[in-house]
């Protein structure tokens, strides 16, 4: 039997990108420019889900490497160009591997948008880490800032 646990853990994430805050929080809320950062909800596939409104759900699946993960998320609260707080699970290979809560701040910053992500997660059995879920996170932020310049 794998033995349980819970590793708790939080990190903060900013950013400041050279584009405005609705800009920054379409590139959130609509699937099209979402896919161009996050890589997800595919268009092509109909396990895909994208429901951006408050109780509204998001689940997409993803291989990285030989590894099956899952991404289901649950909008908690959704102000637009100012928050998005969510809630989620991640599975790797049908084991939950975490459950947290993020919430997203985009602010005016001059003439661009200043964003902070916060995320609190529980981590589970050993499977996932707040190290890795940050690193995964600033990844992502960053390929946000890059999608915003096309």
């Amino acid at each position: 039997m794998t033995e349980r646990s819970i590793a708790h853990g939080s990190f903060t994430v900013t950013r400041s990108y050279p584009a405005s805050p609705s800009r920054v929080f379409k590139a959130w809320s609509n699937p099209e420019f979402k896919r161009k950062w996050f890589g997800a909800p595919k268009a092509d596939d109909p396990k895909d889900v994208f429901e951006f409104r408050v109780g509204g759900r998001e689940y997409n699946e993803g291989k990285m490497g030989a590894d099956l993960y899952t991404f289901d998320v649950r909008y908690q609260d959704i102000i637009p160009e100012q928050r998005i707080i969510y809630t989620y699970e991640m599975t790797m290979n049908g084991d939950r591997i975490s459950i947290s809560l993020a919430t997203v701040e985009i602010e005016a910053e001059g003439t661009g948008t200043r964003m902070t992500v916060v995320e609190h997660g529980a981590f589970l059995d050993g499977l996932d880490n707040v190290r890795q879920r940050e690193e995964g996170t600033n990844a992502l932020m960053d390929a946000l800032g890059a999608s915003l310049k096309d």
